[in-house]
């Protein structure tokens, strides 16, 4: 049996556990809903549609909850480089000049950097911040890959600004 809103029965075996799991991390329990109907919906028949509603339900809030989190530590960069404008406002004609001089080698190595890295990491650092969906529909992308393909890119970034040999895709 395909599970479907239409059930009233076992949309209302999982919906107290979707809403709840919401409520707790501050997540908008319609959209939660949504994307678990529609990955159900999506999926083969299963004999157990009450069990598996509850697995894409917890899995959809995991999902939820990581895009949420990303999205906090986003804000959070954005407050810390509204911060080091501020200071950088602030300071010397000197410290101006070396401040822009970082600048420029920063954007100079990330352009050198491989495949979609230099196009993501300027979308990241875009005010105010993509959610990870406009990031995905930017870059072509799917959502899921954005956080890995980010990490990668910033550890080879790390490593070309460290004058090392970056470890590029492929290069492994």
């Amino acid at each position: 049996m395909q599970p479907t809103a239409a059930d009233p029965a076992l949309r209302e075996s999982f919906l107290a556990l979707l809403r709840s799991l919401a409520a707790a991390h501050a997540l908008d329990a319609e959209e939660l809903e949504q994307q678990v109907w529609l990955r159900a919906a999506a999926e083969r028949p299963r004999s157990d549609p009450r069990s598996r509603l509850r697995a894409l339900t917890v899995q959809e809030f995991r999902r939820a909850r990581e895009e949420a989190r990303g999205r906090v530590r986003e804000l959070e960069a954005v407050a810390r480089l509204a911060a080091a404008r501020t200071a950088a406002e602030a300071a010397s004609p000197e410290q101006r000049a070396l401040g822009a001089e970082e600048a420029r080698e920063l954007r100079a190595a990330i352009a050198r950097l491989p495949a979609r890295c230099p196009a993501l990491l300027a979308a990241l650092l875009e005010l105010p911040p993509m959610s990870y969906r406009e990031l995905a529909e930017e870059l072509a992308m799917p959502r899921g890959s954005i956080g890995p393909t980010r990490s990668r890119c910033l550890a080879c970034l790390r490593r070309l600004l460290l004058g090392q040999q970056p470890i590029l895709p492929g290069n492994r």
